[in-house]
């Protein structure tokens, strides 16, 4: 089995492909990492007040203009301006302390101020029938998050441009990983299984090795090939962010939204980094499996890889938008790809799918990758002629 193993990893080795794909991804995680290292300054709580205090500038002078305007200081009008302008100013006060101590470094009492703001601002409209739900979730977020931020005091990370060592594996899990990565996951695999069959002749049985030893070792070098190429492309990431922006915290808030009960938690970044790894690395398992089959049973690379992109990446992508799809998404493993989206209530919420959650993904898994096992060791051990004569015809 070894032997196997071990000629199935210069065929990897040796296909330019798969070379061109890891240069290709390299590449594009750099320029990824400048453009959200860019990114990132124009969304921090820095900038955000800076265009603030613009804005109220902009309106303390058309109140103040207003007011001058005005010959009666005692009618009606004149008072309401007033009162807006007083609530303007010590607004713009607040949030020029706010920059001042973020400027200074001195997080903790910054976004302790913050939140306190926030809160002022979720009492307003949480009552307020008129706004919606998800604008009161969204601000009920930020108050949560620097509520949870300042006893940390530590910077504040945006963490839809990471910069950051842990963040940027968090990132890949998010965005990577269900898009760029099992695309070039399936093209890889698919040289490899596929290439197994020449002219509809499986040569599988050229070789000293039973048929079953050579399937094992197949989706051994698979998974082994996956996992390396996962684990170098976040090792890069998290190299690289750690050592321009530093490693970043485990404990980090971040934001998780409750389907049941319809409102906003705040866990830790290392609750979605580990799980969201486990169900990441059960999903590809099962995708190394799934090609293998598709392989076995229509052999020629091009309607493998067609029906491997149909069958995986289709049914990913429908879910966001065919709503059979999303009642049962919990039943399909490759859901479990989003495994951050999934952990953070993001993507239950987004398809109103409860059961969609972290204990399905880790009991379905495991059971899927045990059943698809045992079927490709029998059809390879004791699969029937007449079915391997009929897909051959195809």
């Amino acid at each position: 089995m070894k032997d196997v193993s071990l000629f199935l990893l210069k065929k990897v080795f040796k296909s330019r492909l798969n070379w061109i794909i890891l240069a290709l991804f390299v590449s594009g995680l750099g320029v990824t990492f400048y453009l959200n290292s860019r990114t990132a300054n124009s969304h921090s709580l820095e900038s955000e007040l800076e265009t603030r205090l613009v804005k109220d500038e902009r309106i303390i002078n058309e109140y103040e203009e207003k007011l001058s305007q005005i010959s009666d200081t005692n009618s009606e009008e004149y008072q309401t301006a007033k009162i807006n302008l007083e609530s303007q100013k010590n607004h713009s006060t607040q949030k020029t302390e706010i920059l001042t101590l973020l400027k200074e470094g001195r997080w903790k009492e910054a976004y302790y101020l913050q939140w306190q703001d926030e809160e002022k601002e979720y009492e307003l409209i949480s009552n307020n029938p008129t706004i919606s739900s998800d604008f009161k979730m969204a601000v009920d977020r930020q108050r949560k998050i620097y509520q949870a931020l300042y006893p940390l005091n530590i910077k504040a990370h945006t963490l839809e441009f990471p910069t950051h060592g842990i963040d940027q594996i968090i990132w890949i899990l998010e965005a990577i990983i269900p898009t760029l990565f099992v695309i070039a996951i399936i093209f890889m695999l698919t040289q490899l299984f596929a290439e197994r069959y020449q002219n509809h002749l499986d040569t599988a049985q050229l070789y000293p090795f039973s048929k079953v030893a050579f399937a094992m070792s197949s989706l051994g070098v698979g998974v082994g090939y996956v996992t390396v190429l996962f684990i170098g492309i976040s090792g890069f990431s998290f190299l690289v962010g750690s050592l321009i922006s530093g490693f970043g915290q485990l404990d980090y808030p971040y934001p998780i939204y409750s389907l049941v009960n319809q409102e906003v938690t705040i866990g830790k970044i290392q609750d979605m980094l580990f799980p969201g790894l486990l169900l990441a690395f059960l999903a590809f398992i099962v995708i190394v499996e799934v090609v293998y089959l598709i392989a076995y049973f229509f052999k020629q690379k091009m309607p493998v890889l067609f029906l491997s992109l149909i069958g995986i990446v289709g049914l990913l992508f429908s879910i966001q938008t065919i709503q059979p799809l999303q009642r049962i998404a919990h039943l399909i493993p490759f859901t479990y790809l989003r495994s951050v989206d999934i952990l953070s209530g993001r993507l239950p919420k987004q398809i109103d799918n409860v059961n969609l959650n972290w204990g399905m993904g880790l009991v379905l898994l495991p059971c899927l990758i045990i059943l698809l096992l045992v079927g490709i060791l029998f059809i390879e051990r004791w699969g029937s002629s007449q079915k391997k004569e009929f897909f051959n015809r195809l």
